[in-house]
């Protein structure tokens, strides 16, 4: 599914199933995430986010990927095709989509937990994480859909 293409279907999930989906709970002090939909050619995830909480810099294992802000607000930096980083906002009701090769981090500077609903096609096998570093990207880690923590 093309990433423009998945976060229109996400957005349309998220429309239709609004009263159901899960919403942070109270006194979270950790990062949290619920598999909400699991197929051969689709996953779909519930990610809570505390203050000051986030996952660091990564890629998605070769999967497009989307996003909807649920609750609160998120700020994503983003790698550039020029290797900097990029910054942006996205608050309640908006979303993202992304390619397959592309790298980001994500944390909630808010004091309100957010939730976000990530989808990813095809399904996550991996994550690369990164540091970026004066000469750029280097890779600290990858994580497989095997290991016993997996998660987005």
């Amino acid at each position: 599914m093309s990433p423009l293409a998945l976060l229109s279907h996400l957005q349309q999930y998220v429309e239709e199933t609004a009263e159901i989906l899960p919403r942070a709970p109270e006194g979270l002090d950790v990062r949290s995430y619920e598999l909400l939909e699991l197929s051969d050619d689709l996953e779909i995830w519930a990610i809570h986010w505390p203050q000051d909480r986030g996952l660091e810099l990564h890629d998605h294992g070769g999967s497009a990927g989307a996003l909807w802000v649920l609750e609160g607000e998120l700020v994503e930096h983003y790698v550039t095709p020029e290797s900097s980083l990029g910054r942006r906002s996205l608050v309640v009701g908006s979303g993202a989509a992304f390619g397959p090769s592309y790298i980001h981090d994500v944390v909630n500077a808010e004091p309100m937990t957010a939730t976000s609903i990530h989808a990813y096609s095809p399904p996550m096998a991996s994550m690369t994480f990164y540091r970026h570093e004066p000469a750029g990207l280097v890779v600290d880690r990858a994580e497989f859909r095997v290991d016993p923590d997996w998660a987005p």
